[in-house]
């Protein structure tokens, strides 16, 4: 199998419970270098300001998301690594919702290859990587929406 890796821009989350807006945004500046140069992001602000104060419930992330130019990918239990390099060569990077180090957590998918996935964590704003069975664990596959790519006729 092929790999892919795309150069998507890091960028730590500003409160605790903002990590679908900065993985969004992650996506956002990605297609600023690679796209039409505009964007919604700023849409979704009053709701960003209070997330810090009363939380998010995950479903309301997805929600989120859309609002800002991300589109649902297929529902799957398992994503196999030619499922993931196709939705990361077809969709760019990948907005990523599940519970991958305990907590429910939104991270920005940019490459597969090898039996791994690599991705940006909002959390300090970090590169990491897993295995592609860690990936198929953690993802929150009973939420429709848990993945998430720019709606190719936004921004």
């Amino acid at each position: 199998m092929a790999t892919i890796q795309l150069n998507v821009p890091l960028e730590a989350q500003e409160k605790p419970n903002c990590c679908w807006h900065t993985s969004a945004y992650m996506i956002w500046l990605y297609w600023q270098q690679n796209g039409k140069g505009a964007g919604p992001m700023n849409t979704v602000a009053s709701k960003y300001q209070v997330a810090d104060q009363v939380g998010l419930h995950p479903s309301e992330f997805i929600t989120l998301a859309g609002k800002v130019g991300l589109y649902k990918l297929p529902v799957k239990n398992q994503h196999s690594e030619s499922d993931l390099f196709k939705y990361l060569r077809d969709g760019g990077p990948v907005w990523s919702a599940g519970y991958w180090f305990g907590v429910g957590h939104v991270i920005v998918l940019t490459g597969v290859g090898n039996g791994k996935v690599y991705f940006n964590d909002p959390d300090q704003g970090v590169k990491k990587e897993g295995t592609i069975k860690w990936f198929n664990e953690k993802l929150a596959s009973q939420l429709t929406g848990c993945l998430m790519v720019k709606d190719p006729g936004r921004y």
